[in-house]
């Protein structure tokens, strides 16, 4: 029996001034999987994310409520939307309060999460003033400053260099192993390709759910089967766990 799921929706349905962003969609990621999301832009990538976070409430469907509820999601948004006026440890200390850590905590994770990011010497410096690749890792530190057991990202590596979207990697690779479950929407196939779990949206159907096991043949590839399923064939059913 696999783990147990952490994110799951029934039936998700979404829409804005008439338009579906998300139809009927219904999706199970389980405890500690890294899943990820593709698709074209306006396939329903971001709303997806936000109506799990609970940013958007659906207009069908539902989003049903984790084990250890919302309040202990980590979500990055896409883009950056820190505060560029303030320097990359105030940054740090005004999210440990919204997240309600001590000063103690705050320190030791604080310290803890820049070294890893390659960013403890930069913590005078304003946030504002760092490349994007350094502000998508600030954002990601203060996400999980809390340590959330669910991470949600939405496209944190668009427009980072190839050097700095490896170091990202590099720290969700970490988060990963450390039992985080995370659920990370890509416009890049070869992103995704290094995730437990795919999903591909297009027009806010959700087309393909499985491993890459299970979904890519041997010889052929991804964005292979990507395209296939988005040319009008059957959706792939789920194989993962229940």
């Amino acid at each position: 029996m696999g783990a147990p799921l952490e994110i799951e929706t029934r039936g998700l349905t979404k829409s804005f001034s008439g338009r579906l962003a998300l139809d009927d969609v219904t999706l199970g990621v389980a405890r500690g999987e890294l899943c990820g999301v593709v698709g074209a832009d306006g396939a329903g990538k971001t709303t997806l994310l936000r109506c799990v976070a609970g940013l958007y409430r659906p207009d069908r469907g539902e989003v049903v409520p984790g084990r250890r509820g919302r309040a202990r999601v980590g979500v990055s948004p896409q883009g950056f939307h820190l505060y560029a006026d303030l320097t990359v440890d105030e940054n740090l200390t005004f999210f440990g309060a919204v997240h309600g850590l001590d000063r103690a905590a705050l320190g030791e994770r604080g310290q803890e999460l820049l070294r890893f990011a390659s960013l403890e010497e930069h913590r005078g410096r304003l946030a504002g003033d760092l490349s994007g690749g350094m502000q998508q890792k600030l954002t990601l530190v203060c996400s999980v400053l809390h340590r959330p057991p669910i991470l949600l990202l939405d496209e944190p590596t668009t427009g980072v260099d190839p050097v700095s979207r490896r170091e990202f990697w590099h720290l969700l690779d970490a988060l990963h192993r450390d039992g985080t479950t995370i659920l990370l929407a890509s416009a890049y196939v070869d992103e995704v390709e290094r995730c437990d779990h795919v999903l591909f949206l297009h027009e806010g159907r959700l087309l393909v759910d499985g491993t890459l096991d299970e979904l890519v043949p041997e010889g052929a590839t991804l964005e292979v089967v990507l395209r296939q399923r988005m040319s009008g064939a059957e959706p792939i059913a789920s194989g993962g766990p229940a």
